[in-house]
């Protein structure tokens, strides 16, 4: 789906007035992160900016492509069939699966964001859980650092908290610490003193709630809020339906289709990935299946109860909208979100990655039925629509980036 930069060699030079901005995204996989990144970049380029892309996940820049970005393939710093730590106690256990234990993966990875710096020559970096493109920016541009809590630590760290008890940590923050300044040394550069630095900038804007911010106690200022497509509205009063946004592994799971298919009409699902087979038994049980994604301002408010893996972005929407939530957690980041809303009392989490789990359609239905929790959810919505209403996130956020490409 990426389009190459249509400028070969030293960028052209820019229209008086405008800066250069380089979106950078290195980690982690889906559409939540371009979809956030070309909202942002279509704002910039709106302001008279001019913006390029940069993942190393090419094949889901597809929201960038559609905004008219144009997309560079970036380097991956993940080594093929790199998965020597796995574990999920601590952001560095995620870190060391994605190759920051190995020096020479992440001098490739320098290398390669350096020589896409040195091509775009940008003023500033929105940068998207890309530890090695900050380090490779350092001095060379503004930096800005987005994204949900999870992929954003506070960049003060010298550690990286321990995020759940349901293993212990693997990977040592001072292994990691050693290997990335390795790595800098091999390539001239000096040495980062924490691993907080792994996601340094002149500024950062965390993309969600504070409520599913798993640093929040340890950052120096709340959590910015959610980009959304769109305003979300209140739930209804007759909300009847239960709407699932699960994808083909989380409906591969053992007993989930079963669990899903006794809802039978009562179900909505949108399920990106599933097999024909999926789809069909779904229907076969009276569900309404889409084939694209849906507007959950719309869908939403007609539901009683969203059922979802725990994507942060889904999960904010609906504490937006004031609907309960059943959160099959895939793994650690879902199953943080769905602890943080459990908590919370508008949801309830349950571990689909632990395998002795089987989903149970009564409990579903049951807490379908739980009217404390729809008390509680439509409160948290109205609040959160209020934050959301006092300062819009995606409007704060260009703002931000205006501010440094006019300093």
């Amino acid at each position: 789906m990426a389009s190459s930069w249509p400028i070969a060699g030293a960028p052209q030079e820019a229209a008086l007035g405008s800066r250069r901005v380089l979106l950078a995204w290195e980690l982690g996989v889906g559409y939540g992160h371009s979809t956030k990144l070309a909202r942002v970049g279509a704002r910039l380029r709106a302001a008279g900016h001019e913006v390029v892309a940069a993942c190393s996940r090419p094949y889901f820049s597809a929201p960038l492509v559609e905004a008219g970005i144009p997309v560079i393939a970036a380097p991956e710093t993940t080594p093929p069939d790199y998965r020597t730590i796995p574990a999920s106690a601590t952001l560095t256990d995620s870190l060391a699966q994605a190759g920051l234990l190995d020096p020479r993966a992440m001098q490739r990875s320098l290398a390669g964001w350096r020589a896409i710096l040195d091509r775009v020559r940008p003023d500033l970096v929105v940068l998207d859980y890309a530890p090695m493109a900050t380090l490779a920016a350092r001095n060379r541009a503004l930096r800005i650092q987005t994204g949900v809590g999870f992929c954003l630590p506070p960049q003060e760290l010298t550690a990286f908290p321990l995020l759940h008890t349901l293993m212990p940590p693997l990977a040592r923050d001072e292994d990691m610490l050693a290997a990335v300044n390795r790595a800098l040394a091999a390539e001239g550069s000096d040495g980062i003193d924490r691993v907080g630095a792994l996601f340094e900038g002149n500024d950062a804007f965390v993309t969600t709630f504070p409520l599913l911010d798993p640093y929040a106690d340890l950052r120096q200022r709340p959590a910015d809020g959610p980009l959304m497509t769109e305003p979300m509205r209140e739930r209804r009063a007759d909300a009847a339906g239960i709407f699932a946004y699960l994808n083909g592994d989380g409906l591969a799971r053992p007993g989930v289709l079963a669990a899903l298919c006794v809802l039978g009409p009562m179900l909505e699902i949108y399920p990106p990935g599933a097999t024909p087979a999926c789809l069909a038994a779904l229907r076969a049980a009276g569900a309404r299946v889409y084939g694209e994604p849906q507007r959950l301002s719309v869908v939403l408010a007609r539901t009683r109860l969203v059922l979802h893996q725990g994507n942060a972005g889904i999960a904010a929407d609906a504490l937006a909208a004031g609907v309960p939530q059943y959160v099959l957690c895939q793994h650690v980041e879902h199953y943080l979100n769905g602890e943080a809303i459990a908590a919370a009392g508008v949801a309830r989490s349950r571990p689909l990655f632990d395998p002795r789990y089987v989903p149970d359609p009564t409990d579903i239905l049951a807490f379908a039925e739980d009217q404390d929790a729809a008390h509680v959810a439509l409160a948290a919505g109205r609040i959160h629509r209020a934050l959301l209403e006092q300062r819009p996130p995606l409007e704060h956020l260009v703002a931000r980036c205006l501010a440094l490409l006019s300093a």
